[in-house]
This record gives structure tokens, sequence and C-alpha cells, in this order.
């Protein structure tokens, strides 16, 4: 079975998920997720598309995502049917003074076709540390 037309709009969806959070449109960032989608990172969780809307609201209200830029890949995708698995790279640009890197790490993700759509259903987000990097 060829899975080409849903590993685009997979890509297409999760490159949408970094675009929007620093477009700060946390309507369309949430609109990403399934109605029930869940997130969770070191820096914040929440359940739901009011929640994570809300989530990406306070996030940038508190200046966390000021002067940043959000990059995926590459991305390693697995499709069963109406369900498929990502995992990913993110790397965050910051460019206050001069663009250096700002964090990287993983994304781990279950997303669902829903009502033709790909959605994520449950992402779970983990951020490299010095030690981790020497492993």
């Amino acid at each position: 079975m060829d899975t080409t037309r849903d590993r685009i709009e997979i890509l297409e969806l999760l490159n949408r998920h970094q675009i929007y959070i620093d477009l700060k449109d946390a309507e369309r960032y949430a609109s990403v997720y399934a109605p029930d989608g869940r997130y969770e990172s070191p820096f914040a969780s929440a359940r739901g598309t009011e929640e994570l809307a809300a989530m990406s609201m306070r996030l940038e209200a508190s200046g966390f995502t000021k002067n940043k830029r959000h990059f995926n890949g590459p991305v390693m995708i697995d499709i069963d049917g109406d369900k498929a698995t990502a995992l990913s790279y993110w790397w965050v640009a910051d460019y206050t003074d001069k663009p250096t890197v700002f964090a990287t790490g993983t994304y781990r993700d279950e997303l669902r076709k829903i009502d033709g759509q790909w959605k994520i259903v449950h992402r779970v987000q983990a951020q490299d540390s010095s030690e981790s990097a020497k492993q």
C-alpha cells in the first residue's frame, strides 16, 4: 500500500506545528491536535484544544518563545492504517543578538486520521542535555 500521500500530510502537519508557535497563532497551533490531543514537555503540558491554545498563549505571554524559531526534522514516520507514529528531532534558534541554537531534542508523536485529516493525538517532547549528548 502506497503511503506517500499520508507521509506528506503528516510532514506538513508537523511543520505547521512549529510555524504556528512562531506566528503566535494559538488557535491554529491547537488545531493540529485531535480534540482530545495531549502535549507533554519539560516546559508545559495540556490536554484538549482549549488547554493547548491557552498553553500556547501563556508561553508566548511569558516571553518563553520571544525571538525564537522552531524547527523540525528529520522525521521517521510509521503508518498503520489511520494511525501513525513519528519520531523527530527538533531544534530552536534564538535570534536575540545573533542567531544561536537555543535547545535541541526529540518529539515522539502518536497521530490519527480524523475525518480524513491527520492530527496529533499525543506528543511527548524531550530536551537534550549535555549528559544525553555524551551517550
